[in-house]
C-alpha cells in the first residue's frame, strides 16, 4: 500500500509498505501537526475506501511513533503503537 506523509500541505514521505506492512517515514519529526494519507482503494482492487486520513501530532520529537492502520473491505481502525 502506498502511504504518504504531509505537513502544512508539503509532502515529506511517499512510500510503499514493505510484506510486513511497514515503512519508516522519516527518521525524526519535529513536534506539530501531520497527516498520514493511505491509498487503501489501490491496494484493496478499487474498495470501498480509497484513501484514508489520518492526522496526529509530535508532542515530543525525541519519542518513536508508530501509526497502524487496521484495515477490513468496509472500515478501518488506528492507534498509537509502541
Amino acid at each position: 500500500m502506498r502511504v504518504q506523509l504531509r505537513r502544512g500541505g508539503a509532502f515529506l514521505a511517499d512510500v510503499t509498505l514493505d510484506k510486513t506492512g511497514r515503512a519508516k517515514l522519516a527518521e525524526t519529526l519535529e513536534e506539530g501537526g501531520y497527516e498520514l494519507l493511505f491509498h487503501a482503494g489501490v491496494y484493496q482492487g478499487g474498495g470501498f475506501l480509497d484513501v484514508i486520513p489520518i492526522w496526529f501530532h509530535v508532542a515530543d520529537a525525541n519519542e518513536h511513533y508508530h501509526v497502524p492502520l487496521i484495515l477490513s473491505p468496509f472500515g478501518y481502525s488506528t492507534y498509537r503503537g509502541g
